[in-house]
């Protein structure tokens, strides 16, 4: 099994566009997100996009990126895409970064590989943390999702669930899959879940396939989907 660090980077963010080149301490999003990545020991890493103006970015950091205009309605469809034009292996194992995670955590990435390195049962995985923030579950740019016993996800949602909570899990914008549940993700059928909420996720279990939520205890990382998460990363990050 192969681990392939894969980071979709759509430059017309509905929410917020370009929001990729934006810079911080003198570096775009997407600079900052590449060299964070580049930490991680994998077998390939490859940036995925749609731009000329991010593909030239991450070729001066001597990164592969994978240049397609072709109209994606998610990052795993895009991802999903590539796995299949590069024929990879099913048994490979792909972690899906998200451009916008400022400063994921590293220990997280390192759990995902040690959890498929031990197990063969699951076919996707993500990482969730628990908050007890309030203001989080009224966020509607910050996922939250429901767990079951055994830690599978039961839904994703940008509402507030489970209702009248005083904590949630928020979802952190990293996955895990093998080549093989991408290839069927691409035949899977959409449904409201996924749509109504916007969040390719639900997809999977829209499909009756589970997605394994490996949680973490802390992190430092600012999804930024606003111009005010920008404003307030650009604080932190000094």
């Amino acid at each position: 099994m192969k681990t392939r660090i894969l980071i979709p980077a759509r430059l017309e963010s509905s929410r917020f566009p370009k929001k990729l080149l934006q810079k911080l301490s003198n570096k775009t999003l997407i600079e900052h997100i590449c060299i964070r990545a580049s930490k991680i020991k994998c077998d390939s890493l490859m940036v995925l996009t749609d731009s000329k103006i991010i593909q030239k970015i991450v070729g001066s950091l001597d990164i592969e990126c994978y240049h397609s205009k072709i109209n994606y309605s998610n990052g795993t469809d895009r991802i999903a895409h590539f796995c299949k034009l590069k024929k990879y292996n099913p048994s490979d194992l792909i972690i899906n970064i998200q451009a916008d995670e400022l400063n994921f955590p590293l220990n997280a990435i390192n759990k995902i590989k040690n959890y498929f390195s031990i197990t063969k049962k699951v076919s996707v995985a993500t990482i969730v943390c628990q908050s007890k923030n309030p203001l989080d579950l009224k966020n509607k740019n910050l996922v939250k999702t429901v767990i079951d016993k055994n830690n599978n996800a039961i839904y994703f949602s940008r509402s507030p669930i489970p209702f009248d909570s005083k904590n949630c899990f928020l979802h952190l914008g990293i996955y895990a899959y093998k080549v093989g549940i991408l290839m069927q993700y691409r035949g899977f059928k959409k449904g409201a879940v996924e749509t109504d909420e916007s969040l390719e996720q639900n997809r999977f279990l829209f499909n009756s396939t589970p997605i394994k939520c490996i949680p973490i205890k802390s992190h430092d990382s600012v999804s930024i989907n606003t111009k005010n998460d920008l404003k307030l990363a650009r604080k932190k990050f000094k």
